[in-house]
C-alpha cells in the first residue's frame, strides 16, 4: 500500500506484457511454413480457405495462447499477492486477450512478408513499437500530440492500462513515501484512482480495454481469411 508496492506492479505489469509479447513472435511463421502446400492442396480441391484456417488457427490458439496465461495466472497471480476479491479472472481475462489480439498480429504479419527474416524483423518491431506505447517507459501525458494516436493500435497500451486499472483503481488507503536524508515523509491516504490519475493511466473502464482488444482480435482474424482467401492464389 505504499510507492514501493505501486512501483513494483507497474514494473511488474509491464514485463508481464513484454514476456507475453515475445511469446506471441511463435505465430509469425504459422501460416508462411506450409504456404505453398496450402496454396497447391486448395487448388486441387483437397480443402477450402475456412477448414484451413479454422484448424489451423484452433490448433494454435488453445494450446499457445490461451493455456499458458491461465497457468501463468494460477501459479504467479497468489504467489506475487496481487489483489484479490475476484480480480485475479479479469487479470487472467486481460491477459488472454492481450495474447490473442498479439498473436493475431503477427500471424498476419507472417502472412503478408515475404520470407522468414523478414517477418521475424517486422514482427520484432512491431512488438517494441506497441511496449513503447504502453505507458510505462513514456507517460501519455507527456507525449507530443501528434504521436498520441499511435497507442490506439497498440495492443500493449490496452493491455497495460487494463492489468493496472484491474489492480489499483479500487485500492483505498495507498500512501506515498519519500526519504530525503534522514528523514522520511509520508503522504495520503490517497484512492487508487487518484494515484492512477497522476500518473495518466486507466482513465477508461477494464471493460472498455478488454473489449477493445476483442474486437482488433475478431478484426485481425477476418482480414488473415481474407488475404489467404483472395490474395494467395496458385500461380502458373
Amino acid at each position: 500500500d505504499g510507492t514501493a508496492g505501486i512501483q513494483d506492479r507497474l514494473g511488474l505489469f509491464f514485463f508481464i506484457l513484454i514476456y507475453f509479447s515475445l511469446m506471441s513472435l511463435s505465430s509469425l511463421p504459422i501460416w508462411r511454413d506450409e504456404q505453398r502446400i496450402f496454396i497447391h492442396e486448395r487448388a486441387a480441391g483437397a480443402y477450402g480457405t475456412l477448414a484451413y484456417f479454422t484448424a489451423n488457427i484452433v490448433c494454435d490458439l488453445i494450446p499457445y495462447r490461451i493455456l499458458p496465461p491461465a497457468v501463468f495466472t494460477a501459479i504467479c497471480y497468489p504467489m506475487i499477492g496481487l489483489a484479490g476479491h475476484g480480480r485475479w479472472l479479469v487479470f487472467m481475462s486481460t491477459l488472454i486477450l492481450f495474447n490473442l489480439v498479439t498473436s493475431a498480429l503477427c500471424m498476419l504479419i507472417g502472412l503478408v512478408t515475404t520470407s522468414n527474416a523478414v517477418s521475424n524483423a517486422a514482427g520484432s518491431l512491431m512488438v517494441l513499437f506497441s511496449l513503447l506505447f504502453a505507458g510505462y517507459l513514456k507517460n501519455p501525458s507527456d507525449l507530443p500530440t501528434g504521436w498520441l494516436w499511435f497507442s490506439w493500435f497498440s495492443p500493449s497500451f490496452y493491455g497495460y492500462n487494463a492489468l493496472i486499472e484491474n489492480e489499483l483503481a479500487e485500492s483505498p488507503d495507498l500512501y506515498i513515501t519519500t526519504v530525503i536524508g534522514s528523514d522520511k515523509q509520508t503522504a495520503g491516504p490517497f484512492s487508487g484512482r487518484t494515484i492512477l490519475d497522476c500518473f495518466d493511466l486507466g482513465n477508461s473502464t477494464v471493460a472498455s480495454y478488454n473489449s477493445t482488444m476483442a474486437m482488433g482480435f475478431v478484426g485481425l482474424l477476418l482480414v488473415i481469411y481474407l488475404v489467404m482467401d483472395k490474395v494467395l492464389k496458385e500461380r502458373r
